[in-house]
């Protein structure tokens, strides 16, 4: 018997995260004993500081899957492939022009946030950094057009091989190269995924040419219209990630930024095995509003009930394995990954409780509610 395609991408997006957090667990284990601690936070504020750029991106990729639903429920598939191309071209210029300009802003804001023993590192990785951030954002567009098309389980294949090519590049690159090497498979693994991602999305949307070109000046106003929301949750998230990693590599040090690095990525990575499950609502909730709208209430309580049911004993089970974590991952109970864990472990459980409503927002086009809780986010973890 074939699964409902809701079960089978709910399914899929648990699968990716439970490969991605092994091998998120075997990179970073690998990356402690090569290259050490203040290198990994090395990386990581230099990826957190040139994601800044993204703010340019205008929210595109997250239109595309409310779009792509809604032209795919009315049947109109030329219409489709126009949304896709649009929202790509468009990001890939705008994007593709913000880190150019941004590239001397950037080489000039990395002594603010690293210390002077690893800026010769952080400089060095810029470039790479900022191309993986175009390939990942671009690649982010072609994915959330097979999210829209309900095909969340060959996104979720084309993202656990990428991570599973990832792994492999950086045994294979970082003892040559050091922190260049992983930055160098972070570049190629990237670029990977990004070809495989529209290669699988045309075989999904056969209106869709061998290579974006059609631009429609309509459905940008209209995808822009709708994707101010996540413009503004992508500004206000500058207020967030980027600034934790900065103050943390200024006022604590490299190590404790790669501590909080690892302890952010495990409890984030974790967190969305649940999550995951319920993304996958989005597309499904958008294809409702056009058809039956009546029936979203009704989606939105059960998954409500069965979120609450699964994360209350996942996260205690979480918090109770941190120590036994630091020592299988770092190889000893280290305080500085366990405090940090603890805590953020605590606030991603609260937040995980509003995903629901969050994605059911997504799928109706209700994004208010979702930009003033990030709003509210970044000015409190800002302060």
């Amino acid at each position: 018997m074939t699964p409902h395609p809701l079960l089978k991408n709910a399914g899929m997006s648990i699968a990716q995260v439970v490969v991605s957090g092994l091998v998120l667990f075997f990179l970073y284990r690998y990356l402690l004993a090569t290259i050490g601690v203040a290198k990994l936070g090395i990386w990581s504020v230099v990826m957190a500081t040139a994601s800044v750029s993204r703010t340019s991106e205008l929210g595109l990729s997250g239109s595309v899957v409310k779009f792509v639903a809604k032209y795919r429920a009315h049947e109109e598939m030329p219409q489709v492939g126009f949304v896709i191309q649009t929202a790509a071209i468009s990001t890939a210029i705008l994007l593709g022009l913000m880190l150019g300009l941004l590239f001397p802003f950037f080489s000039r804001l990395l002594p603010l946030v690293i210390p002077a023993s690893g800026l010769a590192d952080g400089l060095a990785i810029l470039p790479y950094t900022l191309v993986s951030l175009w390939f990942i954002a671009v690649a982010g567009v072609f994915q959330s057009g097979l999210d829209g098309c309900q095909r969340i389980d060959l996104r979720s294949w084309i993202i656990m091989g990428g991570s599973v090519c990832y792994l492999l590049l950086t045994i294979l690159l970082v003892p040559a190269f050091g922190l260049i090497g992983l930055a160098l498979g972070q570049v190629l693994q990237t670029g990977i995924v990004l070809a495989l991602s529209w290669m699988v999305l045309r075989r999904e949307v056969k209106t869709l040419p061998p290579f974006p070109c059609r631009w429609s000046r309509a459905l940008f106003k209209e995808m822009i219209g709708y994707g101010v929301h996540f413009q503004v949750i992508a500004i206000v998230g500058m207020l967030s990630e980027p600034v934790t990693k900065g103050l943390l590599s200024r006022f604590g040090g490299l190590a404790m930024a790669g501590y909080y690095e690892m302890a952010s990525r495990m409890i984030v990575q974790l967190r969305t095995m649940i999550v995951s499950a319920n993304q996958v609502l989005v597309p499904v909730i958008a294809d409702l509003q056009e058809k039956t709208p009546d029936r979203i209430r009704t989606l939105y309580r059960e998954s409500y009930r069965l979120l609450v049911y699964l994360s209350v004993p996942f996260f205690s089970l979480i918090m109770t394995a941190i120590p036994v974590v630091s020592e299988l991952w770092i190889g000893a109970y280290e305080g500085t990954f366990v405090l940090f864990a603890m805590l953020l472990a605590v606030a991603w459980f609260l937040n995980l409780l509003i995903s629901p409503a969050y994605f059911a927002n997504m799928g109706t086009g209700r994004l208010r509610w979702n930009t003033v809780g990030h709003v509210v986010i970044g000015v409190v973890t800002l302060a």
